[in-house]
């Protein structure tokens, strides 16, 4: 039987910090954690991300031995990979109290922590400040400098990449799969007419439209033609998620559609 408590969920990114995940996480009580991290076990290089994530999982279950965690592996350093990771995160603790650290991790992460916490309401985003840092001041020269010269932890850096930009507001659910089914119907058939998109809505429930009697068959075809013009495809062309091949005079999925459909409603 329910105790009638809500859950209270912490979802955090884990790189190379514990305390700045952990502590937060044992602030709030948490009963469920949600760690995100990247792991790469072809490259002993990379075990040292395996070795943190391990760690900050000790501290927790020391600390909140009951808590449950839950692990996601996924590519940290990529935004949209990001930002559909938290966003089904979140849609699963709809029930829940939830808390977003923005704190830990990379930077594409905190980007799309915070994006994602604006688009659900009743998550809530923290930040957490260091008091005291693990490396003694008598070492940061050792660490942050080179020859005496400040250098940092970074000594060369990959080409900046823009992030897409984003409407804050989440997409209609309906908007996002039955943009989704045409563009499945474009990579089958090459490019479809509005009849056989109207036919693969009705297929995957997505069309909502209850058909009327109509005295011909012609008219009906007419009444669907015009709600589907108008239900989809004015406001896809409106939030800029396709566009009309020139020469077929049919509609492809653009640029922005493509990382909606990457991002919204995946699963």
């Amino acid at each position: 039987m329910s105790s009638g408590r809500r859950e209270r969920v912490v979802l955090s990114c884990v790189t190379f910090e514990t305390y700045k995940v952990v502590d937060p996480i044992v602030h709030y009580a948490a009963t469920k954690v949600h760690l995100i991290h990247f792991t790469d076990r072809s490259n002993e290089r990379n075990r040292i991300y395996d070795e943190f994530y391990e760690q900050v999982c000790r501290m927790i279950k020391k600390n909140l031995p009951k808590a449950e965690i839950i692990e996601h592996e996924a590519m940290v350093f990529d935004f949209t990979t990001m930002l559909r990771t938290v966003l089904n995160i979140l849609g699963s603790e709809n029930e829940a109290d939830v808390f977003v650290n923005i704190s830990a991790g990379t930077s594409e992460y905190t980007a799309a922590a915070v994006i994602a916490s604006m688009m659900i309401p009743g998550t809530v985003p923290f930040s957490v400040s260091t008091k005291e840092y693990s490396i003694p001041d008598g070492d940061l020269r050792k660490i942050y400098y080179k020859n005496d010269v400040p250098l940092g932890l970074t000594a060369v850096t990959r080409e900046p990449k823009a992030l897409p930009h984003y409407r804050i507001d989440v997409p209609d659910e309906y908007l996002v799969r039955g943009l989704r089914v045409l563009d499945r119907k474009n990579a089958e058939e090459g490019s479809v007419s509005g009849t056989a998109v109207i036919d693969a809505l009705k297929a995957h429930g997505i069309w909502y439209r209850k058909d009327k009697p109509k005295e011909t068959v012609a008219e009906g075809k007419r009444y669907e033609a015009v709600c589907y013009q108008r239900d989809f495809v004015d406001k896809w062309k409106d939030n800029g998620w396709i566009d009309k091949d020139r020469k077929t005079k049919k509609y492809f999925v653009t640029d922005a559609g493509r990382i909606v459909l990457d991002t919204f409603y995946t699963t």
